[in-house]
């Protein structure tokens, strides 16, 4: 039953990651008078999203399932359409409705489901009239035509202009879009952009006692401010964001209440702005450190004899579980025990955003307060930032603490600073270059990054209300703006092949017999010489063997130089003479030889 009384006719089925697609699809259908249930709009932050799931299917007439590689390869997506058939086995065609969008191979029982097929449909009118046909056919159970068909006889009956049904008055009981959904047809991937705006906020700090004057104080408030100031900022020609990040210090200490207005929040805000949650960025800051979970850690350590072990996990898990809400669906975006820092790849926008957790030590104890990212988590992500490297992708780094206080700020620099080319921090104050720091707590700013730099947009910028340009060149980030992949590298050169010399073809012979002739020998090969080691009688015979190519001469080949180790302390061996094997008795049972 949906929120305004009415039951739910359509359960959209999608991945989060194909947000922008479902919200169009669901929009047009309310539009066209169906009462719709999907994610977006109506699911509770912190409630079961298998209960909701559950319900969106059992009680809705039909399931419109976004079909996608994203989708999948959901597992809560593949949950939904199975349900989806097994609630009518022997016509699913009436209980699921399947939308292409990608040219995915479809296999099993989905495939027994005609698509309609929005793969390259690029006018909006086409897709919506495909999509209420269909879903039409599937709610009446028929597949009557609009137009009259023709009398038998062959005459032909004009068709009647196409029509689509009014829109129908629209709740508000929701967190839907205040204006309709663009329609977003996948563009090519050789599209390049102008820019890439990033919604950037300074940590909201959800349970401050006193805010300043005139801040806002709720969840609500701080989203209306925000929402009033973009608008504003509209007309003066800022982009719409293409991002949002919030850089740490959700909350004021960490508790589970704090968290829960942090989640209300931020899903709030993204869904305001139009933007998939795929497009958000979260990390943790010095304040979403639970130290109370730490403490109870330690002594739970403590009444189990056993010592804390680093990074101590526990004081994440109310971070971990606001993570697991907002990116649901998204499996692509890990914060967990073994990973506790998430890499974010944007593909639609060929942008890659490394969060980095400098609470890494951080522990309910005083001398714990310090910004650590540790070697571990630095080589990571130096390793994966190295591909986006190659692919010219833009590098963005996102930091909870300023990077000034990092105990191991050489390790950053060393291992992650040539990888970023941007870095955005929970600092406030100035930003120096490559660095921008954020707003102070609750407010924000807009970075758009351009080819040649970035101009930052601030709703208490400048007087005349230009925004702060800063020139800039961004090393290895072509592929974002220009759309154009870098030409893959050359494969080296082969080395020019030659013939072998005759020492060359000497030495191969040599080995050839010393090989038959000694089953275990081993042979190790030099430009102009072999050395033998094998087995005889009891004793390890090592013998070098030279080769010359040419008349034997007097003085025409000379026996290679022999080099000896000798440990330190030991007396000097005598030389030896010049012959060409030497014996060597095994060493007993019991030593140990290199």
């Amino acid at each position: 039953m949906a929120r305004d009384g009415r039951p739910t006719e359509i359960f959209v089925s999608y991945s989060p990651a194909d947000t922008a697609w479902a919200t169009w699809i669901a929009w047009e259908l309310e539009a066209a008078g169906y009462k719709t249930m999907i994610q977006a709009w109506d699911f509770v932050p912190g409630t079961n999203f298998i209960d909701f799931m559950d319900r969106g299917v059992s009680e809705a007439q039909l399931v419109v399932a976004v079909l996608s590689r994203n989708y999948l390869g959901s597992r809560y997506g593949r949950m939904e359409w199975q349900a989806a058939l097994r609630a009518d086995p022997d016509n699913p065609s009436n209980k699921l409705v399947t939308i292409r969008l990608e040219d995915v191979q479809v296999e099993g029982l989905l495939s027994t489901i005609t698509w309609v097929d929005l793969l390259g449909v690029t006018d909006p009118g086409q897709a919506r009239a495909q999509l209420l046909s269909r879903v039409g056919e599937a709610m009446s159970g028929r597949a009557k035509p609009e137009a009259a068909p023709a009398f038998p006889d062959g005459s032909r009956v004009p068709p009647s202009p196409p029509t689509l049904p009014p829109p129908a008055e629209r709740a508000r009981a929701r967190r839907s879009p205040v204006t309709a959904p663009k329609f977003p047809p996948a563009a090519g991937d050789d599209r390049g952009r102008e820019s890439i705006s990033v919604l950037h906020i300074g940590g909201p700090r959800f349970g401050r006692a006193l805010p300043d004057p005139g801040d806002p104080f709720t969840p609500e408030d701080m989203q209306a401010r925000i929402w009033a100031d973009l608008t504003a900022m509209y007309d003066r020609g800022m982009p719409r964001p293409d991002l949002m990040v919030v850089s740490g210090d959700l909350t004021e200490s960490g508790s589970l209440g704090q968290f829960g207005q942090a989640t209300r929040f931020i899903t709030d805000l993204r869904l305001l702005i139009g933007l998939e949650p795929h497009r958000l960025i979260l990390l943790p800051g010095p304040r979403d450190v639970t130290k109370a979970a730490a403490s109870a850690y330690f002594m739970t350590c403590e009444a189990d004899d056993v010592s804390p072990q680093p990074p101590y996990w526990p004081k994440w898990r109310h971070f971990a579980t606001l993570f697991g809400e907002v990116y649901q669906g998204l499996d692509d975006r890990v914060f967990d025990a073994a990973q506790p820092w998430t890499l974010f790849e944007v593909p639609d926008l060929k942008v890659v955003v490394a969060g980095l957790n400098s609470t890494m030590a951080m522990s309910h104890l005083e001398r714990d307060a310090y910004a650590l990212l540790g070697e571990g988590q630095a080589a990571w992500f130096a390793e994966r930032l190295r591909q986006f490297e190659e692919d010219a992708w833009l590098r963005l780094g996102v930091l909870g603490h300023p990077p000034g206080e990092l105990r191991d700020l050489q390790t950053f620099e060393r291992l992650l600073g040539h990888r970023l080319n941007l870095l955005l921090h929970g600092g406030t104050g100035e930003g120096t270059e490559g660095r921008i720091a954020a707003p102070r707590s609750g407010r924000h700013q807009v970075v758009e990054i351009g080819p040649d730099g970035l101009r930052l947009w601030r709703p208490d910028g400048q007087p005349d209300g230009r925004p702060q340009l800063v020139r800039s060149r961004w090393r290895a980030a072509g592929t974002t703006f220009t759309g154009q992949s870098p030409p893959a590298a050359a494969p080296a050169p082969r080395a020019a092949e030659r013939e072998p010399s005759p020492v060359e073809l000497l030495l191969d012979r040599i080995t050839e017999v010393c090989e038959a002739r000694h089953e275990r020998a081993r042979i190790r090969r030099f430009d102009t010489h072999l050395v033998v080691t094998h087995p005889e009688d009891g004793f390890v015979r090592q013998t070098m063997i030279g080769a010359y190519a040419g008349e034997g001469t007097e003085g025409g080949a000379t026996p290679p130089r022999r080099r000896r180790t000798t440990s330190p302390g030991a007396p000097t061996p005598p030389a030896c003479p010049p012959s060409w094997s030497t014996r060597v008795r095994p060493p007993p049972a019991h030593c140990a030889t290199s």
